[in-house]
């Protein structure tokens, strides 16, 4: 992904891995590894080795809650099989759509893929649940099923909660691209964090005044498992906040490591939630920040510029998305 506008697609991250040639799966690497280690001692079948961390990876899971999910699917599976770390695990949740996105997973042979099917009329906020606790490995990243990732995304994220144990979260800066995957905003979000190791309940503070999500959607997180599955379920009453109600319960359990460059891509269309009418955004981040006002100590100067900032943000969102309207940006 280049910041000078390189269309964000699948064939980018197919061209990756005809380059790197990558087609090793869990087990054998797990086998290459063990042989390697010296000093591996497996408890049992079914727990976790006591290991060197130098010499085994870190399992990632990748969970992805799946409603309807093409022609969009590809293009994010793609993205996931490209991926220069390899140890992961990627778990589909499809949540009983009528679109063909379940027979599509069906004929995926790549052996990290597993898939798991809800019961018809699963609610979005249950899917993202069940998927998230599906995951098994130390870190987890939801991704929606019409977003991608850059290459090496994991790998990048990996190494920022690795070299800060005290982290829960990763968090990053993604593209903004168009139904067809053409880049119309590089390198969003983040806006007025520092780089490096903060405290979560400073980026929670920075979204507040902002008005914003600041911490970005789910595809631009990596989390710590524990703090995570602590945090579910998901919660839907407000469903265009439902991402940050959720970093809300996470970020206070300790740091979070925010990286300033892009490392994947928020696709806006027709389908996505952050296109409904920007005053029913407005209506509903408003309302987050009452509730988090409630819990926090803020002064009425603070106050005075969440709200002011909250407009600004709403001004800012109709203009874009009726300019984007207007040039057929929506349409795939």
């Amino acid at each position: 992904m280049s910041a000078g506008g390189t269309k964000f697609t699948a064939e980018v991250f197919r061209a990756s891995v005809a380059v790197n040639k990558t087609e090793t799966t869990i087990p054998a690497v797990r086998a290459k590894t063990a042989a390697d280690a010296t000093h591996v001692t497996l408890i049992h079948i079914d727990l976790l080795m006591n290991r060197d961390t130098n010499c085994v990876p870190t399992l990632v899971s990748v969970v992805v809650p799946v409603f309807n999910g093409m022609p969009y699917l590809a293009d994010l599976v793609a993205s996931l099989t490209a991926q220069t770390y390899e140890d992961l695990e990627i778990v589909f949740s499809e949540g009983g759509g009528t679109d063909g996105s379940l027979d599509y997973l069906k004929t995926l042979t790549d052996q990290r893929i597993r898939i798991i099917e809800q019961p018809l009329g699963t609610s979005a906020a249950l899917n993202w649940t069940k998927a998230t606790q599906a995951g098994s490995g130390e870190f987890i990243k939801l991704v929606c099923q019409d977003d991608l990732l850059a290459p090496d995304a994991i790998e990048k994220q990996v190494k920022d909660l690795e070299q800060h144990p005290q982290a829960v979260m990763a968090i990053a800066q993604r593209d903004i691209v168009d139904a067809k995957g053409k880049l119309l905003y590089p390198k969003r979000g983040c806006q007025k964090l520092e780089a490096g190791a903060i405290q979560g309940i400073t980026a929670l503070e920075t979204a507040y005044l902002q008005g914003t999500n600041v911490l970005g959607e789910p595809l631009a997180v990596l989390f710590r498992k524990a703090p995570l599955l602590a945090a579910m379920p998901w919660n839907d009453e407000n469903p265009l906040v439902l991402d940050l109600a959720c970093y809300e319960k996470v970020a206070p359990q300790g740091e979070i490591v925010v990286r300033k460059e892009s490392i994947g891509a928020f696709r806006v269309s027709t389908s996505s939630w952050s296109t409904r009418l920007a005053n029913e955004q407005l209506a509903q981040f408003e309302r987050w920040q009452h509730e988090y006002s409630q819990t926090h100590e803020v002064t009425k100067s603070q106050a005075k510029q969440a709200k002011r900032n909250v407009r600004i943000q709403t001004i800012l969102r109709r203009g874009a998305y009726s300019w984007l309207r207007l040039k057929g940006n929506f349409k795939s």
